[in-house]
């Protein structure tokens, strides 16, 4: 309001002056080279009083008055003219002023602007850093326990140990919690909902969502579906009696110990498979020459240390090369892998079943004399001739010879009784073949 009256009053008083000065020229043209510099007491006026837009109207109905008198007034032209000159150049210094205090206007606005934005960020980084700072306690948490669990889950190569040491970690994280790990779903309305899901179920109140776990003997519950090597491989379950102790961070954070677990499961499983398939003949399942040979040294330490018997079986199929040529070779592969099942079937715990090399087997029987040995070759030699082999619907005959050695009656080493076995074995083939010798 004080702004407005004063621009009234600046405007109302630099306009009677310019008023009172021309109705003076009009009256006394003689006073026209007087009365013209006299207009610049209305241009410095309005000036003082920052009048952006009366100097430039004045100085144009001063420069018409200026032009009237030079029309009116001959001998006054000269004079009226550098009145009129001084006038314009007045005009033109507040002119070159007022734009200077508007630049200099216009930079202080700018920095205004610039120091309310920098404000505004301040104030927004401020805000941010307080909610990273409530949080940053929790994320550290997290994080070292995450590391935590990833060496632990690591550390084992037993699957049920995982397992067990994934339910430590859950319920460290979730104390107030009941944490387990399932194989399956079964009838638990939790479970049967995350599998439906396939995915992670969060039940805050099971009182208000009984459609989608009927039943429910707790009120606030997590399930997460377990997978290893994108199979279905069980759940972690998280349960509690009181409503809404679970939440999406907390479903997050146990997802992530799960995710963890799984992986350490493959791990297991990857191992255990590039294992076997080290120490395991890829068509007969049963053990590789390489294992065996580690195996049999250290049965023949152990026996020694002991001074317990040990004894060998080698086997061989009898004229291999004419069953293949007779009936082809994937005829071949089966017979081997039926011989291999047979082989195992006899087979204790504590024996060691391998397959030596093409069509010739081994049986490591730890704490058995030679005698009998001999009796399990037998039983195994007559169980192969009575065997059928069918391929392709049609029976075919296959038999096998057998050689029998034992520590330490017949051989001290390894090498030893590999070798008299392997004696016994081709004496038996030189022998009619279909018989054990020992």
């Amino acid at each position: 309001m004080g702004d407005s009256r004063s621009r009234a009053v600046t405007l109302m008083g630099s306009y009677g002056l310019f008023a009172g000065l021309t109705l003076l020229v009009v009256a006394r043209p003689e006073l026209g080279p007087s009365a013209v510099p006299a207009f610049g007491l209305c241009l410095l006026w309005s000036d003082l009083r920052r009048d952006g837009e009366s100097p430039i109207v004045l100085t144009f109905l001063a420069t018409l008055v200026a032009a009237v008198l030079l029309v009116r007034s001959v001998e006054s032209r000269p004079l009226i003219a550098a009145a009129l000159g001084g006038l314009w150049l007045l005009a033109g210094a507040q002119a070159a002023q007022r734009g200077r205090q508007f630049s200099d206007e216009r930079e202080m606005l700018l920095e205004q602007m610039n120091l309310q934005d920098q404000i505004r960020d301040d104030e927004r980084d401020l805000k941010y850093y307080r909610s990273y700072e409530e949080t940053v306690g929790v994320d550290t948490r997290l994080r070292r326990d995450l590391s935590d669990a990833a060496k632990s889950l690591s550390g084992t190569l037993d699957g049920r140990e995982v397992q067990s040491r994934l339910i430590t970690i859950l319920q460290d994280r979730f104390p107030a919690a009941r944490v387990s790990v399932v194989g399956g779903a079964g009838e638990d309305p939790l479970l049967l909902a995350a599998q439906r899901r396939r995915g992670p179920v969060l039940i805050k109140d099971a009182r208000q969502e009984k459609q989608v776990v009927p039943g429910a003997r707790f009120v606030s519950g997590v399930a997460i579906p377990l997978k290893v090597m994108r199979q279905a491989a069980g759940f972690v379950k998280l349960e509690s009696d009181a409503a809404g102790a679970f939440g999406p961070d907390e479903v997050r954070t146990a997802d992530l110990f799960a995710t963890m677990a799984s992986l350490s499961l493959e791990n297991i499983r990857l191992y255990e498979s590039v294992h076997r398939q080290a120490t395991h003949d890829a068509l007969t399942q049963l053990h590789s020459h390489r294992a065996f040979q580690q195996r049999l040294q250290e049965e023949v330490l152990r026996s020694g240390r002991s001074q317990t018997p040990l004894s060998l079986i080698m086997l061989d199929v009898d004229h291999f090369k004419r069953y293949n040529d007779t009936f082809g070779h994937q005829a071949g592969d089966q017979l081997l892998r039926t011989l291999a099942a047979i082989l195992g079937s006899f087979a204790r715990p504590v024996d060691f079943a391998a397959r030596y090399g093409g069509e010739e087997f081994a049986l490591i029987l730890p704490n058995y004399v030679r005698t009998e040995a001999v009796q399990v070759a037998e039983r195994i030699r007559a169980r192969i001739a009575e065997e059928p082999f069918v391929f392709n619907g049609a029976p075919t005959r296959a038999t096998m010879s057998l050689g029998v050695a034992s520590f330490p009656t017949d051989a001290t080493t390894a090498s030893q009784i590999v070798r008299v076995a392997d004696e016994r074995l081709y004496k038996a083939k030189h022998g009619g073949r279909n018989q054990v010798v020992g």
